[in-house]
C-alpha cells in the first residue's frame, strides 16, 4: 500500500472548502484510489499548513495513474490558483 500525503498553505482560505470537495470527489473518478481523507488545520500552530490530504493506493503504478489522471490534473489546476506552498511525501506500508 502507498500513502500519498500533501499539505498546502493558501493565500485564500475561503477557497479551502471548495478544494476539499474537489479532492474528495476524486475517489468517485479514479478507481485506483482506495481511500482519500482531506482535512483542515485547527489553527493551533501559526506556522502550520492550512489543509492537506492523505490518499491510499495499492501500488506505485496506481500512484502514477492517479498523478496523471485528467480529473486529478483539474483539481491541481484549481489548487494552483490558491496555493502558496505545497509539501508532499509518499511512503509504502
Amino acid at each position: 500500500m502507498i500513502k500519498h500525503i500533501v499539505l498546502f498553505k493558501v493565500n485564500d482560505k475561503s477557497k479551502i472548502e471548495e478544494a476539499k470537495k474537489l479532492i474528495l470527489n476524486l475517489k468517485n473518478e479514479i478507481k485506483e484510489i482506495i481511500d482519500i481523507e482531506v482535512f483542515s488545520d485547527i489553527g493551533y500552530d501559526k506556522s502550520a499548513s492550512d489543509f492537506g490530504l492523505i490518499t491510499t493506493l495499492k501500488t506505485k503504478e496506481d500512484l502514477d495513474i492517479y498523478a496523471k489522471h485528467p480529473k486529478h490534473l483539474e483539481v491541481i489546476n484549481f489548487i494552483k490558483t490558491i496555493a502558496i506552498e505545497r509539501r508532499a511525501i509518499d511512503y509504502q506500508i
